[in-house]
């Protein structure tokens, strides 16, 4: 996985800095969010817990991926909505399976 940044500029009044990375993935399938923070913190030069990666684009027939990256100059200036949203998208398919086998091992204890 190659990451390249395409553009950056300083959003002074919510106090972040806005990137768009390029990501490249040849023979390999789209990285996850976890798999990018890395990559992507040490091409901003930022901590992974001050970034926020706010949507990817998987370029069709290509191993290509573009992102548009948040990267908050302090955990406190996030908002907390973008910051909840985040954790949703980051967490583990493992995770997932687990929270939608329990509502139906209920129904069948019931």
């Amino acid at each position: 996985m190659k990451i390249e940044v395409v553009s950056q500029k300083k959003n002074q009044l919510l106090g972040r800095e806005e990137a768009e990375v390029r990501i490249s993935h040849h023979g390999q399938r789209t990285p996850s969010r976890q798999e990018m923070l890395k990559g992507i913190s040490s091409a901003l030069k930022a901590g992974e817990s001050s970034i926020i990666i706010d949507r990817i684009i998987t370029l069709t027939g290509e191993p290509i991926s573009v992102a548009k990256v948040l990267a908050y100059e302090n955990k406190d200036a996030m908002p907390k909505y973008k910051l909840e949203k985040m954790k949703r998208r980051m967490k583990q398919k493992g995770e997932q399976k687990e929270e939608a086998a329990k509502p139906a091992e209920k129904k069948k204890e019931e």
